[in-house]
């Protein structure tokens, strides 16, 4: 990734949880909180909707 993630989910379509979320909150270290989860996930666990194109990740409905 170029950019951080923190920079990445100030633009609010773009980063989701595994469970297509997009209600984040960055925890200021490697992971996020997901408040429709109610659970942490890791920088890496992401999903960044801009490099699903890339076939870097799958999008899962």
């Amino acid at each position: 990734m170029s950019r951080s993630v923190s920079e990445k989910l100030g633009e609010g379509w773009r980063m989701m949880c595994p469970e297509n979320h997009h209600t984040l909150e960055d925890q200021v270290g490697p992971t996020v909180y997901c408040e429709q989860c109610n659970c942490a996930y890791r920088y890496d666990d992401l999903i960044d909707k801009a490099e699903l194109g890339s076939g870097k990740r799958g999008y899962r409905h």
